[in-house]
């Protein structure tokens, strides 16, 4: 049967939300300070490299006033409920499930205009009452910032392990700063950073061109003791051929420059 927003109601136990919480494998959060720095493409394509390697992977996009999961995986779907009145995450490809407002909008321009309470109450049912199967990764799609929806989750989920997402611009700096001072006050585990638009590489000889100074993302490397895991490029010939294939671009521009650093970025997950 179909599930809509109605359907989001019922509150969940803890016990419920624990025993689906402890089938989900490793937990990251892709978190940032600020928005348009790439979460959501580095979720996707993360979750799509692992379970083209055989991996079990779900991914949960907790952003609920802009919600871009279904469009980065070119996917509608309706989300629909088991005998149980459980949600079923809908399968993308063999082994990689998602989940996302979305899939419950009947509009793909319709705004969800919750407060902070209904949001929780439908992170809570993502997370608790979606029949989720054992997974080996579970990735965590958040809105920029410091709000009740991240702060939601790494209060639901204690064994987080959070990459943050930023950029070489100034303002990204800063809100990176400020979103890894949340996420320590909150005891949760920052595994590194993620600079994403290190670079553009150029379509007509293939060379990486700075975009930004690579040292700001390293002061803020230093400053908060963390370590750079990646620095992605921008590739306008992947993007635009992921774009006609209407696909990631891991799987789209599978020899692409970029492609090749999320493969080593998720084999060090």
């Amino acid at each position: 049967m179909t599930t809509t927003f109605g359907d989001l109601g019922r509150g969940i136990r803890q016990k419920e939300l624990a025993d689906t919480v402890a089938r989900l494998g490793r937990k990251y959060l892709i978190f940032s300070g600020k928005g348009g720095v790439g979460k959501t493409t580095l979720a996707v394509n993360l979750a799509w490299v692992l379970a083209k390697s055989g991996r079990r992977v779900g991914i949960l996009d907790i952003d609920l006033h802009g919600p871009d999961l279904a469009a980065a995986l070119y996917l509608d779907a309706n989300l629909t409920a088991d005998d149980k009145g459980r949600l079923i995450p809908v399968e993308v490809i063999p082994g990689l499930w998602a989940m996302t407002v979305q899939y419950l909008l009947s509009d793909a321009n319709q705004a969800v205009m919750w407060r902070g309470p209904r949001k929780i109450r439908a992170i809570a049912q993502f997370l608790g009452d979606t029949a989720w199967p054992e997974l080996d990764y579970f990735f965590i799609d958040s809105p920029p910032g410091t709000g009740d929806e991240t702060l939601g989750v790494v209060n639901m989920i204690k064994d987080l392990t959070a990459l943050v997402v930023v950029t070489g611009h100034r303002l990204a700096i800063v809100d990176a700063h400020k979103a890894i001072g949340c996420l320590r006050q909150s005891n949760s585990k920052v595994l590194g950073l993620v600079e994403n638009q290190a670079s553009l590489v150029c379509p007509a000889c293939g060379q990486a061109i700075p975009l930004n100074d690579p040292t700001k993302v390293e002061s803020l490397a230093s400053q908060t003791n963390l370590k750079i895991l990646a620095r992605l490029p921008y590739d306008p010939l992947a993007v635009a051929q992921a774009e006609r294939a209407q696909m990631p671009l891991a799987e789209a521009s599978p020899e692409s420059p970029l492609t090749a650093l999320l493969k080593e970025l998720a084999q060090s997950l």
